[in-house]
């Protein structure tokens, strides 16, 4: 495994920060990170891998599910000393959103009363992210909640239905719950706090 030379860990990774900080801040919305030429495994995306590098260190623990091999969680603890876990205690979690994922997805831990904060955040990937109906769009899902002054839409494509729907029962008791953050392969992210209420529109 090759280490990573063309991200540099303090300036690139502040800017992905921001850009992250952005995306939770503005629910719904679309962003995207600079254009990174990295050396990850070809089945993580550039998005994810920019996630990663940007904030996992000695102190963080993940998890990449069964989708992914063994080769994507050797380069994100090479690069970041990030260390992998089981599931039930992972800080981020990686997941394929194509799939039905609800087991996974009801497996990660969703922080305790005392503690909240103590939850996860997933990283789910999809084939494609927008705020404009797209062709064979899986779902649209309507967002509102803090950070988002009306509503917002999201138009996705690759999401299995189902794992939204387990989302929005594993998210039901606020502030219980997990993080989303969902990538796509244009290198868009849009991020779903625990906070936010989900309304799902099937594309029939």
């Amino acid at each position: 495994m090759i280490k990573e030379v063309s991200f540099d860990p303090i300036f690139d990774a502040q800017q992905a920060f921001r850009v992250l900080l952005d995306a939770f801040s503005h629910p719904g919305t679309l962003y995207s990170f600079e254009n990174y030429e990295l050396s990850q495994p070809k089945e993580l995306a550039t998005s994810n891998a920019i996630i990663a590098l940007s904030l996992f260190d000695n102190n963080i623990s993940f998890h990449s599910d069964s989708f992914y091999s063994e080769t994507v969680e050797k380069y994100i603890h090479l690069n970041t000393s990030a260390k992998i876990e089981k599931i039930q205690v992972a800080d981020y979690v990686f997941l394929d959103g194509k799939d039905s994922i609800t087991t996974q997805i009801q497996a990660c831990k969703n922080g305790e009363l005392s503690y909240p904060e103590k939850n996860a955040t997933l990283i789910i990937s999809v084939e494609q992210l927008s705020a404009m109906p797209i062709a064979n769009f899986d779902c649209h899902l309507t967002l509102s909640g803090p950070g988002i002054q009306t509503e917002q839409n999201v138009f996705i494509k690759g999401l299995a239905i189902q794992n939204i729907q387990t989302l929005q029962i594993v998210n039901a008791e606020f502030p219980l719950g997990v993080d989303i953050l969902l990538t796509d392969a244009f290198e868009n992210i849009c991020a779903i706090p625990r906070s936010i209420a989900l309304q799902i529109i099937q594309n029939n």
